[in-house]
């Protein structure tokens, strides 16, 4: 990559890095929240699905991209994301705290997608891929410092209540990217939004998209919300040995965003995508079926095919749409990958009472995984090819 690119993606990855632990830190610590709110795991398990609800306001900031521009509208959700995350240690009830965490979702699932639509629209055709996994791994690490917060949970003042007050840190980088962000070039050439709907050439595209989206994130979000509770709620870990295994089991699979990236590169978005949307379903099966042998190893797959997944399917569905109208498009699949995973979450607790708790629930809605990989097929290769060769301008 020139020297350029390199800058935009730092400049992108400064702006979603806290994202990754803003969002991380609630399911990190929900043994902790869970007693401390004195509720059950199916309680909670149906609260992350309404804080998953939140999300669906990107396909308003989707739309505000396409009019106003990509750089405004990442802006304000950096700060969206930090004030509300931080305001979420003043809950002292389940429902309070699903409604702070439900509008700072909003502005992180706006952060992610405006940040994913820019890297598209300015990095080579032959690096598209790549840059998605960059971009990825930067917000990963990001959740590794939810990770590492977790050790401390319980001496740390206020508890998971203190360890949300750094939400507030994107908020001193913000006068920084107001300055030193640039605006998309492809957006700036006139290829703006108008009222214009999506053209109906693309229907059937955003369609398949739309299920492979929904699918794909409905056994992620719900087998990553339990992935600290379960090893200290059923196996009786305790917070520091969880954390290890996140940050130690959690690092040996990180190189999946850069696996995902170059085999998104180098052989296509579609083996890519069935490659690792597979691996996860077996991954989530060893971490929740195996007991306590599953744990690390089963982890570490996750995070490997989790990662390269969605390095994947980042660069291949913001691709899929013209330029006028591809923020819009592509709240639309984050907004069917929110509804995938509160689909999942509530699946998952309406199963885990009948089928003999949390774990064999997960394991069952992990086959998804499966049905994400056939609906990979409908879509078209997009390696190599130029954003209007993919999408034509109407």
């Amino acid at each position: 990559m020139e020297d350029g690119a390199r800058r935009l993606l730092a400049l992108l990855g400064l702006a979603i890095f806290f994202e990754g632990y803003g969002r991380s830190l609630p399911s990190t610590t929900l043994a902790e929240i869970g007693s401390d709110l004195g509720v059950t795991s199916s309680d909670l398990s149906f609260a992350l699905a309404l804080v998953g609800a939140g999300a669906l306001g990107v396909i308003l900031l989707g739309g505000l991209a396409d009019r106003i521009g990509r750089r405004r509208v990442l802006l304000v959700c950096i700060a969206g994301y930090g004030l509300l995350g931080a305001l979420t240690g003043l809950a002292r009830t389940l429902p309070v705290f699903v409604a702070w965490q439900a509008a700072a979702r909003m502005f992180q699932e706006g952060a992610l997608t405006t940040a994913a639509v820019v890297a598209t629209e300015e990095m080579p055709a032959a690096r598209r891929g790549a840059a998605q996994g960059v971009l990825g791994l930067v917000n990963q690490l990001g959740a590794g410092i939810a990770a590492l917060a977790l050790a401390i949970v319980r001496v740390v003042p206020g508890g998971w209540r203190g360890l949300m007050v750094l939400n507030l840190a994107p908020l001193a980088a913000l006068p920084f990217l107001r300055r030193s962000l640039p605006e998309s070039h492809r957006w700036s050439a006139g290829k703006r939004a108008t009222r214009t709907p999506l053209p109906r050439s693309y229907h059937a595209r955003l369609a398949a998209a739309f299920a492979v989206a929904f699918l794909a994130m409905s056994y992620d979000a719900a087998g990553f919300a339990f992935t600290a509770y379960v090893p200290i709620t059923e196996h009786g870990w305790s917070p520091a040995a969880t954390s290890a295994m996140i940050i130690i089991a959690g690092g040996l699979g990180l190189p999946g965003w850069w696996v995902g990236g170059e085999v998104a590169d180098r052989l296509g978005r579609r083996p890519g995508a069935i490659v690792f949307l597979l691996g996860l379903t077996v991954a989530e099966a060893v971490f929740y079926r195996l007991e306590t042998s599953g744990l690390w190893p089963g982890f570490s797959a996750m995070v490997f095919c989790q990662s390269g997944k969605t390095a994947v399917l980042r660069a291949w569905m913001t691709e899929l749409f013209p330029t006028a109208w591809r923020a819009s498009a592509s709240s639309w699949l984050s907004a069917a990958g929110t509804l995938g995973g509160i689909g999942g979450l509530a699946l998952a607790g309406a199963l885990a009472p009948r089928v003999g708790g949390i774990g064999p629930a997960l394991t069952l809605v992990a086959g998804a995984g499966v049905l994400a990989a056939a609906g990979s097929i409908l879509l078209p290769e997009t390696r190599g090819l130029e954003l209007e060769a993919i999408a034509p301008d109407p």
